[in-house]
């Protein structure tokens, strides 16, 4: 899900087909026709690791009443970003008026491994598998920056901008357009070959090289992920109310999360593999569990702004940020049901130094009234004098209901 917005350099000048090939042909004295530049330029992209290379030509997009319905119904939530560059998004070419080729590629990661069946008793959150890496938003923007030097070497006129998840592009549009892929009902990229555990990357170019075709949507009536979605994020004809996707809950939601919700994140403190978990186009879960992907939440409580970034300053768990990662923590936390995380919960709403946490930490305690009601009671009375009024409503609500 789209969170930051960073737009590529751009380089060069203007460029049309045939002048390139002239001034090739005159600095070089070679010929090199345009099918020979189309796999050169796909070859560099493969052994940076960009797979299923497609390319569409710009045009506008036939999304427009969509999207304005989507963005009138409310879904970019917290997403303000995507109330700007509406045109931009449906039409590239009112940004990059020198853009005649988009190419989509696929990058893949590994599919989740297993999560521990214990993980209450051990008191553990989960991460979704796709930030057990350096932030992708890094990785590969460094891989298209040498991507687009590699283009330039061939044809130094080029025009070239690249985006990872990262601008006002509408992505999975595009891979489909350009047959990178299928949208699944999830409303991810799916395709045959690699299922949809990966991200996406374009490049425009001024370069015109031939589109390729869309490939056919192989979902068929498979709708295994809509009842996967805990929180009934993914609706029936291809859609998705982000506000509900714990995705969205665990990283985007800046605020409190809402509290009829909470229940239905389960073990996910950051990110969810769930609905791509169910897609038969993926491959299963396989080889062991990994800490990095379950971390201890207790210990995610006590983080101070150092070991945060210590642990996370360079993954994708830096977006949601060290108040953010704590809050989603208190919130498994108490969807452990178990005594032992009550004492951790208890520390947090006296100790935490952000309100925000110490809210659901009070939210958690009142989730285990039940495997020790004598200690939640107290904790959540000593919260009552909290500075916070959102803190001492938090903690009254929830003395009301033990």
């Amino acid at each position: 899900m789209t969170t930051v917005r960073r737009f590529a350099t751009e380089v060069a000048l203007p460029l049309a087909a045939a002048p390139l090939r002239s001034s090739m042909a005159e600095r070089d004295n070679k010929h090199m026709d345009v099918a020979s530049l189309h796999r050169a330029i796909l070859s560099a992209g493969e052994r940076l690791g960009f797979r299923r290379i497609r390319a569409a030509a710009p045009t506008r997009l036939d999304r427009g009443e969509f999207l304005e319905q989507w963005l009138a119904e409310g879904r970019a939530g917290e997403m303000r970003f995507l109330l700007h560059h509406r045109k931009a998004r449906l039409d590239p070419r009112t940004r990059y008026p020198w853009a005649r080729t988009i190419l989509s590629a696929f990058v893949p990661y590994p599919a989740p491994p297993p999560f521990p069946a214990d993980w209450r008793e051990r008191l553990l959150g989960r991460i979704a598998a796709y930030a057990r890496a350096p932030d992708y938003h890094d990785a590969l923007e460094h891989k298209l920056e040498i991507w687009k030097q590699a283009i330039r070497e061939l044809v130094p006129e080029a025009r070239v901008a690249g985006y990872t998840d990262t601008g006002a592009i509408l992505e999975h549009e595009w891979a489909a357009r350009s047959g990178v892929g299928w949208t699944g009902k999830h409303t991810l990229t799916l395709s045959e070959e690699l299922g949809s555990y990966g991200f996406l990357a374009e490049l425009l170019l001024s370069i015109e090289l031939p589109p390729d075709e869309p490939v056919v949507e192989r979902c068929g009536t498979c709708s295994r992920c809509l009842p996967a979605c805990p929180t009934g994020a993914i609706e029936a004809n291809w859609r998705l109310d982000p506000r509900l996707c714990i995705s969205y809950l665990t990283i985007e939601q800046k605020g409190p999360i809402p509290t009829d919700l909470r229940p239905a994140l389960g073990e996910w403190i950051f990110g969810c593999d769930l609905c791509q978990l169910a897609c038969p186009w993926n491959p299963p879960a396989s080889g062991e569990s990994e800490s990095a992907l379950a971390p201890h939440l207790p210990a995610l409580l006590r983080l101070d702004e150092a070991g945060f970034d210590k642990l996370y300053g360079r993954s994708a768990v830096r977006r949601t940020g060290r108040i953010g990662l704590a809050r989603n923590a208190a919130v498994v936390l108490g969807n452990t049901l178990r005594e032992e995380a009550i004492a951790p919960l208890a520390s947090a709403l006296a100790e935490h130094d952000a309100a925000l946490v110490r809210e659901h930490a009070a939210w958690g305690l009142g989730r285990l009234s039940g495997h020790g009601r004598a200690k939640v009671v107290l904790a959540l009375e000593r919260g009552l004098t909290d500075p916070a009024e959102a803190v001492r409503e938090a903690c009254r609500e929830q003395l009301s209901k033990s």
